[in-house]
């Protein structure tokens, strides 16, 4: 082998990829704070601390409602189910109130852990509930602001027509609302105006309006985090890498410092340098990605890191063959000058093993990629499958209606009273009620179509039962449990019966089955897969 070649080698096992002086600054910037979360972590659960112990003093409902409402703040980009929980105890105090502001305030904040979690379908639900009338200007206004947050939040998730258009539409209205409303001279008019310069994709004007923005020292890092990453995404659109990187790195910065778990800027950066030919970086930069998602319980982010994994992963797996490559090259160039073969051939087989476990490595983080990968499939299957029959039933249910409107004002207009009471039963609720129970029946069973016999498979065959037509409610009951419905209140709703119940038709069930009682559940999550 000439030695240009072997040089030339060489060289190529090197990285790929060169930084101006600054950018590889503000990436050591952040390799730092990054090695300091652990800190910035314990900080933020200190304050939450304090912020429980304020909610537990309270005094009255006026305090209380501040303290937990500051609480709600920490958590919101911090941990789903605790924000949540905090969001429902705002509900409750607002429900004591008579502020119409209030009310909405306690709705805003669960619309907003509904889109921080990726559940768009409920925060659209949620949403259905609020209404600027009768509100405040303040409370008007962060009502306009969740609305172009879910707007905006549901396109990106959407990416599809004709949803794209109706989200684009709709947020772009909420957006004229802030704007029509709030000081041109405000912070927030200029936030909104870049986001809507953004949005529709007029860079250089939504660049210009976040650099404005970000010029202001006093500005939160929460804050500082969002304007950075959304003019970073503007800048790498535009092809100007480094400066977005240097942007998307001061956002992560910020994230990491404030402890937001809900982000975007480490999985961007990662994903950004990965297609540029780095590898240690973009792995440590979407592990921390991954583990804020898994946190945060953000499910639109563990998909979105999803994505970016394997490419992370690829690009490691890459970089180790190259020095596979390098490691024989190097046994080549040890035996022409005569070194000592077998000290060559050690080395070579250790970085082999290492290989081997790498492989081993990725093969096992692929493994419980495509696991995650398949439970949020068959959790959208069956979103979209109930969403469609949902809106089917919705629209049966109001043409019923309509018709019993029109029944009742035709008999109350000619004073057939006695008729109105007959033609009013119980019985027709109970109708109402098992059409229901039938259109969940045909729905579950075209998504779990072997349900019934996999149910079966779990008792013996004395204990077996096949119905004719759809489930039996003790069917009906683990049917539920296996769309993820756990709280037996819920199913005891569902189906109209006590608490009580649905806990003896469990039990019952239960005892017959020749599976453990405390595994019959897991049993039963695991048909259809």
């Amino acid at each position: 082998m000439r030695i240009p070649t072997i040089i030339a080698l060489l060289l190529c096992s090197l990285p790929a990829w060169g930084h101006t002086q600054n950018v590889e600054k503000k990436l050591r910037e952040l390799d730092v704070t990054l090695e300091n979360k652990a800190e910035y972590d314990a900080r933020k659960e200190e304050k939450i601390g304090l912020l429980r112990s304020a909610v537990r003093d309270a005094v009255d409902d006026g305090s209380r409602w501040d303290a937990t409402f500051y609480l709600f703040q920490e958590y919101a980009s911090y941990k789903y189910d605790s924000a949540y929980n905090y969001a429902l105890a705002l509900g409750e105090l607002a429900a004591k109130s008579t502020s119409p502001d209030l009310v909405a305030e306690a709705k805003i904040a669960k619309v907003t852990c509904l889109i921080n979690a990726g559940l768009f379908k409920e925060a659209f639900d949620a949403a259905e509930t609020l209404s600027e009338k009768g509100l405040s200007p303040r409370a008007q206004l962060d009502y306009y602001k969740i609305m172009v947050r879910l707007y905006y939040s549901a396109r990106g998730y959407a990416q599809t027509d004709p949803y794209w258009d109706q989200y684009s539409q709709a947020g772009e209205h909420f957006s004229q609302k802030i704007l029509e409303t709030v000081p041109i001279s405000s912070r927030i008019w200029h936030e909104f105006n870049a986001n809507f310069l953004m949005e529709n994709r007029q860079f250089d004007e939504g660049i210009k309006e976040f650099e404005g923005l970000l010029a202001d020292t006093g500005l939160d890092l929460h804050s500082r985090a969002i304007y950075a990453s959304s003019m970073g995404w503007m800048l790498q659109l535009q092809g100007r890498e480094d400066e977005a990187l240097m942007a998307i790195c001061e956002s992560a910065i910020c994230d990491i410092k404030s402890s937001t778990k809900e982000t975007t800027a480490l999985r961007m950066l990662a994903e950004f340098l990965s297609r540029r030919g780095e590898v240690e970086r973009p792995t440590r930069y979407v592990r921390a990605s991954f583990d804020d998602a898994n946190f945060y319980n953000a499910r639109l982010r563990k998909l979105e890191v999803g994505a970016v994994l394997p490419l992370v992963e690829k690009n490691h797996y890459d970089s180790l063959s190259r020095q596979n490559k390098l490691m024989g090259t190097s046994i080549i160039l040890i035996i022409i000058i005569a070194v000592a073969a077998i000290v060559a051939l050690w080395f070579f087989r250790r970085q082999n093993r290492r290989l081997h476990e790498a492989r081993q490595g990725i093969e096992e983080r692929n493994r419980q990629l495509e696991d995650a990968n398949a439970r949020l499939a068959e959790a959208d299957a069956i979103k979209v499958e109930y969403i469609g029959n949902s809106f089917y039933n919705n629209s049966e249910f109001i043409e019923k209606m309509s018709q019993l409107y029109k029944l009742v004002d035709r008999m109350l207009v000619t004073h057939q009273y006695d008729e109105l009471r007959r033609s009013l039963k119980e019985s027709t609720l109970d109708k109402e009620r098992d059409s229901m129970y039938e259109s969940f029946d045909n729905t579950f069973l075209k998504i779990f179509p072997t349900f019934v016999n996999d149910y079966n498979a779990l008792f013996p065959e004395t204990e077996q039962v096949f119905p004719t037509h759809g489930l039996n409610p003790e069917m009906r009951i683990f049917a539920l449990i296996r769309l993820g419905i756990q709280e037996t209140e819920r199913i005891a709703r569902f189906l109209d019966y006590s608490v009580h119940t649905i806990n003896t038709y469990k039990t019952r069930v239960k005892n017959k089955s020749w599976v453990e009682n405390e595994k019959f559940e897991a049993e039963i999550m695991q048909i259809g897969k």
